[in-house]
């Protein structure tokens, strides 16, 4: 159940942010070829790219519900981590590449801009949508971090819901690129030249860049099989230590197999009294109780270990 509402959440986002970059792609589009502004081209290649990118993200989340089959016995969840890193690339080549490219074409051919109202306009239109989108994906990262007690900040970081995440940052990017552009209009109005119009386009290609590395980052460690924090792993550890009969768990880890999805598996030393059946009933409870601490558990595998014998032991 805990999946299926990160997933609707997630959804809503996704199809939120495609809705609003195409209806903006054709707002900025027109306003930057009557206008000329350099700014507004760059927006609008930043808003043709995320179209692209929601297309990937939605491509991802759509494929990534699928169940375990036999090629794939953890499920598809993984297909999430695959499609946001190519979403993230787009990011980086068509956003932030065509932003810089826009800005040296305007360095090396500068051209006035007309109809400042008109940019204006459509800037602050666009914006209202933009954060729209962002809060329709903020909703369900504010909530999710809460419930790790986790800051925002923090839990955007560690997500593991990488489609999620580009669209904050993706939204995020495109409400503070609108008030990059908007600045730069201002003072290429006020200056009487469009080099500041030009800086704000080369500052928003950057500015996308630097987002698209860091979710480049987050999908690489995703895909590259990624565990879980340190303090969690050391929390799942206690809680199979405290079973009765436990005597040590020496080796235990968890994967991120999915966006909600984590496979734990561990070697348990018991006590050497125990038969059989009691060692069967622990492990029960001992996944029970894991599940139950974290329902993002999808697998668990606790395998009964003899313990190490010293020499004094042998002999």
């Amino acid at each position: 159940m805990a999946e299926e509402t990160v997933d609707r959440t997630t959804n809503v986002g996704v199809v939120t942010a495609l809705i609003v970059n195409c209806v903006e792609v054709v707002g900025l589009g027109v306003a930057a070829w009557i206008t000329g502004s350099t700014s507004l081209r760059a927006q609008t290649a930043v808003n043709v790219a995320e179209v692209a990118v929601v297309v990937f993200l939605l491509v991802g989340v759509l494929s990534s519900v699928r169940g375990p089959d036999e090629r794939h016995p953890l499920g598809h969840g993984r297909e999430r981590f695959f499609w946001s890193l190519f979403a993230a690339l787009v990011l980086f080549l068509g956003g932030g590449g065509l932003a810089l490219d826009e800005a040296v074409r305007s360095a090396l051919r500068p051209e006035p801009v007309h109809s400042y109202t008109l940019a204006y306009v459509v800037l602050a239109a666009t914006t209202v949508l933009d954060v729209y989108s962002l809060e329709t994906g903020l909703r369900p990262l504010r909530r999710q971090a809460s419930e790790r007690n986790l800051s925002s900040r923090t839990y955007l970081r560690r997500s593991t819901d990488p489609a999620l995440v580009t669209v904050v940052v993706g939204g995020g990017c495109a409400v503070v690129g609108a008030f990059v552009a908007a600045g730069g209009l201002t003072a290429s109005q006020t200056l009487g030249t469009p080099t500041p119009d030009t800086i704000a386009s080369a500052l928003i290609g950057l500015m996308l860049i630097a987002a698209s590395v860091f979710l480049v980052q987050i999908n690489r460690d995703l895909i590259g099989g990624r565990g879980v924090s340190p303090t969690m792993l050391k929390e799942m550890r206690s809680v199979v230590e405290s079973q009765p009969g436990v005597v040590d768990v020496p080796d235990l880890f968890a994967i991120v197999v999915g966006p909600t999805s984590l496979v734990v598996d561990g070697n348990v030393i018991f006590a050497h009294d125990l038969d059989v059946p009691v060692v069967e009933e622990t492990i029960i409870r001992a996944n029970s109780e894991l599940r139950r601490r974290w329902p993002s558990i999808q697998y668990i595998y606790l395998t009964p270990v003899p313990a190490k014998r010293t020499i004094e032991d042998a002999s």
